[in-house]
């Protein structure tokens, strides 16, 4: 089942923090124009922003930083464009904006690394924080051993005594296009583990959200796979990042994703895409057949969820199916996976590949 996810807990996907990054390094004011908005993309995300899918993957990338509370997307009809889906005009980006800048003192001199910090306006905390790199920056300066990459986390509590100080900054202006850089500071999001299995020769991966779903279909699948080759765990949120590990899988040209239909379940696969494009993957595809027959069942209620947020989610999904799920997301309802339970599945054919 999808749950509801803490973004304290969840980091904001790879393209995401660098979105997030580039539009708080532009917010100057409280409300950031559409061109604004279109220039960080452009900046953060080249391939993407100039990518035949940009529209979709931009929406995608802004309900997941809205989701986080960095940023407010309008409630007004007016303030969204036309487009399918539908892109705000503005956005809000308030704590950036009223922020103070900096009355701690700064260094006689920034490491070359942070050059660009003599012309930054920096908040406080901001300061503080640039300034435990620049010690980072000094102190390794003549020890090239520590330079040698490590987890984001570990080198997070190297530098800032937190482990999870990071985290939070690669969301933020400081890492900005032509700001700090992970590579500047030896380090890289480690990806957590796919749990998957192989089932035959197919050249497509399946991929299903939640695990007795997860067991059903790899039970029901190992006698007779067809074009599946494996069948992998998702583990909810867990699969935006763990997607990267789908590279290490032999002869896999195509990837289907089966999960629950509600906003976080349809959003994981969407937000998975992109971060697997950045890594040479293929665009990840509904199972289109399975989400058919769990349309067939009756929906249980969920979280109401705006026109705007409804057309974006639903984009992921293939034309036959959007009208259906665009309606059960906007009435306040949720079909979870687990309705396409493993009697149904012995017996019903017409889901195998």
């Amino acid at each position: 089942m999808s749950s509801p996810t803490d973004p304290d807990q969840v980091p904001l996907s790879p393209a995401a923090a660098q979105l997030s990054a580039a539009l708080q390094a532009r917010a100057e004011r409280v409300t950031v124009s559409r061109a604004t908005l279109m220039e960080a993309f452009r900046d953060a995300l080249p391939g993407a922003a100039s990518g035949d899918n940009a529209r979709n993957t931009l929406a995608t990338l802004l309900y997941e930083i809205t989701d986080h509370g960095i940023i407010g997307l309008p409630t007004s009809r007016t303030k969204w464009d036309a487009g399918r889906p539908p892109l705000p005009e503005q956005v809000r980006i308030p704590t950036t904006a009223t922020a103070k800048t900096s009355a701690t003192r700064q260094p006689t001199s920034w490491r070359p690394e942070l050059n660009w910090a003599y012309d930054a306006q920096l908040t406080a905390s901001q300061t503080k924080d640039l300034l435990a790199c620049n010690r980072w920056f000094r102190d390794i300066n003549h020890q090239p051993a520590r330079r040698v990459p490590v987890p984001l986390r570990e080198r997070s509590y190297e530098i800032f005594r937190y482990e999870k100080r990071l985290d939070t900054l690669i969301t933020g202006a400081l890492f900005a296009p032509g700001r700090l850089t992970l590579e500047q500071l030896a380090t890289y999001r480690e990806p957590p583990p796919l749990a998957h299995r192989r089932l035959g020769d197919g050249d497509t991966l399946l991929v299903v959200e939640n695990s007795d779903t997860y067991a059903t279909l790899r039970s029901l699948l190992e006698p007779a796979p067809g074009r599946i080759g494996y069948i992998a765990f998702g583990s909810g949120r867990a699969f935006e990042a763990s997607v990267e590990n789908i590279t290490e899988l032999t002869d896999i040209h195509r990837i289907v994703y089966y999960g629950d239909l509600d906003a976080e379940g349809i959003a994981i696969p969407a937000r998975a895409s992109i971060n697997g494009a950045r890594h040479g993957l293929p665009p990840i595809e509904p199972a289109t057949a399975l989400y058919r027959l769990l349309l067939a069942h009756e929906p249980t209620a969920g979280d109401t969820i705006a026109n705007e947020r409804a057309t974006s989610l639903t984009a992921w999904l293939p034309e036959e199916l959007r009208q259906a799920a665009h309606a059960l997301l906007t009435k306040g309802e949720r079909l979870a996976q687990e309705a396409t339970n493993r009697n149904e599945l012995r017996v019903e054919p017409d889901w195998r590949w």
